[in-house]
């Protein structure tokens, strides 16, 4: 299934994946109900959709970093694997000593990873575990300033 992202304001935007054809579309009124629709393309193509709503744009990258976990002391090597405004989702890297498992939904997290574009800025935010999914952590960033740096990254 495709996934669309709609912004703030409910735009979104489909590219059909047999011949590129891109349209964009109100998708607010799904804001509230069941998000998965079908969208026929120009070229007779119907595409199962499902449309998130988003606060933030989430960009996928592969970032390696660290985390340490606030209730068990453990320092974790990680890949963070999607990033936005305000939060991400990471896999624990093989070879370290905690599990993903030893994570827990609310968990406070202190994150540190560089950016893959120079001049490969280093961040640090601290966040609470949101959810868990196999072995992705979901992560919420805790509310605090702007980061300039990461947004200019998100950007481009």
């Amino acid at each position: 299934m495709e996934k669309v992202y709609a912004d703030k304001q409910g735009r979104a935007v489909f590219q059909c994946p047999e011949c590129a054809f891109k349209t964009a579309f109100d998708a607010s009124g799904y804001r509230d109900k069941d998000s998965r629709i079908k969208i026929k393309c120009r070229c007779g193509v119907s595409v199962p959709v499902l449309i998130e709503f988003r606060e933030y744009y989430r960009r996928p990258v592969s970032l390696a970093g660290w985390c340490h976990v606030h209730r068990t002391e453990d320092l974790l090597e990680i890949r963070v694997n999607d990033l936005s405004m305000s939060g991400l989702s990471f896999t624990v890297e093989s070879g370290t000593v905690a599990e993903p498992a030893e994570l827990e939904i609310g968990d406070v997290l202190t994150l540190q990873f560089r950016l893959d574009r120079p001049p490969h800025d280093l961040i640090q935010r601290r966040g609470e575990v949101r959810n868990i999914r196999e072995n992705a952590i979901g992560v919420r960033f805790s509310k605090s300033e702007y980061d300039k740096e990461l947004g200019f990254y998100l950007l481009r």
